[in-house]
């Protein structure tokens, strides 16, 4: 096991104790870390350490407050190339010997405290493909229990579960008078808390709906739009098509059309805003008597009192969910349990104030619940309680 020298230079540099040469050990490593070294997690972490960054900005400080620019430059960046590049290479080795030697000692301390202070009584399991289908008919079809295999058949468009257990509506040569209907039918794809989904609509579009959401279409687009109705948070890819548009009404407040394009909706009931952010093509909203082009790359947000607001979007943090993934960019612990609530299926209650309490941070949805609480905890600014599918979030 690596031994304790480096932890303790960085603390001897804080506490103005360090020579010279450590002295200059450290602001190398630190300048290589501000250059984009930045890779120090440990094999169960995600999440920065929140000491470790507070640190580094102490760091920073002192070397603005210390030194003049020409003195800082001078220091970190020694003149004989061959001298630099041997320290670069001893200081990139420090940097991940450091940080793998700082997290391990104290995550190993904090885990210790969580689990002295904090019983977790059971685990939480991370969300998965589940969903319910409803026909026409009214028929309700589990669809995470059912069989791979054809589910149904509505008028001339059969409706068929494949071995990657997504829904696919396909047209069938089927001539027969029983299968043929005379009004259209649409049906309700819906997932629950703690579920997602993907089907493949009958005009060759796929979606893909994250927790608490739901899509109804008609098991045939025969109109001159194809038309579908959302609530929740979707992916779409839809199929170029440019004689029937695709219309996407949100939740009757606000309507999306498009010819062909790939494009994100979070519009759930008890959020504020609804979120469209557009990957490729084009697409236009309809919001009251407003309307608005999207280019790629771009976001809209429909809020109730400001109207219509268009802004560069964060492709990565929109399209996290879709990968898997949670992206908390400085985001509120509220809004972060609200989307871990939906995904894991969990009542959540909060202790104390939490109004300023932030995160940044990229974690799997595989993980399971606890794990993921585990880590946010390593922050000491809120600590959790499990009780059943109950979560209380208490701030520090």
């Amino acid at each position: 096991m690596v031994d304790h020298y480096h932890i303790n230079l960085i603390r001897k540099y804080l506490e103005d104790q360090c020579t010279p040469a450590e002295k200059l050990e450290i602001e190398t490593w630190f300048e290589l870390y501000s250059g984009g070294d930045r890779a120090f997690y440990d094999n169960d972490s995600e999440l920065i350490n929140q000491a470790m960054m507070r640190s580094l900005i102490n760091i920073q400080q002192k070397i603005d407050s210390s030194q003049t620019p020409e003195a800082a430059i001078k220091v970190l960046r020694p003149q004989p190339k061959f001298k630099f590049r041997w320290i670069a290479v001893a200081a990139t080795v420090l940097l991940f010997t450091v940080i793998g030697s700082y997290f391990y000692s104290y995550r190993k301390v904090v885990k210790q405290q969580v689990a002295q202070n904090h019983v977790f009584k059971n685990d939480i399991q991370q969300g998965s493909n589940k969903a319910i289908l409803t026909l026409g008919n009214g028929k309700k079809i589990v669809l995470d229990n059912a069989k791979n295999g054809q589910l149904a058949v509505e008028g001339n468009v059969a409706i068929t579960k494949n071995v990657d257990g997504q829904i696919i509506y396909d047209a069938t040569d089927q001539t027969s008078t029983a299968t043929v209907t005379a009004e259209i039918a649409y049906n309700t794809i819906a997932t629950p808390k703690g579920g997602q989904y993907q089907v493949r609509l009958p005009d060759g579009s796929w979606v893909w709906l994250d927790a608490a959401s739901s899509i109804t279409f008609p098991s045939t687009f025969t109109s001159d739009k194809r038309r579908v109705q959302l609530a929740g948070e979707a992916y779409f890819e839809v199929a170029k098509d440019p004689a029937k548009p695709f219309l996407v009404n949100v939740d009757d407040k606000q309507q999306i059309e498009v010819l062909g394009t790939h494009f994100n909706v979070q519009a759930y009931p008890d959020d504020r805003d609804i979120k469209t952010t557009l990957l490729e093509g084009s697409v236009k909203l309809l919001y009251r008597n407003k309307q608005a082009i999207l280019k790629p790359g771009q976001m809209a947000v429909n809020d109730p009192d400001q109207s219509l607001l268009i802004k560069p979007a964060d492709i990565y943090e929109v399209m996290a969910w879709k990968n898997n993934m949670f992206v908390f960019n400085n985001e509120n612990i509220k809004s972060i349990m609200k989307r871990l609530s939906r995904w894991y299926d969990v009542d959540v209650v909060f202790e104390g104030n939490v109004e300023k309490v932030n995160f940044f941070g990229n974690y799997s949805r595989s993980k399971s619940l606890v794990n993921l609480l585990k880590d946010i905890e390593l922050t000491e600014k809120v600590h959790f309680k499990i009780k059943g599918r109950r979560v209380t979030i208490i701030a520090q």
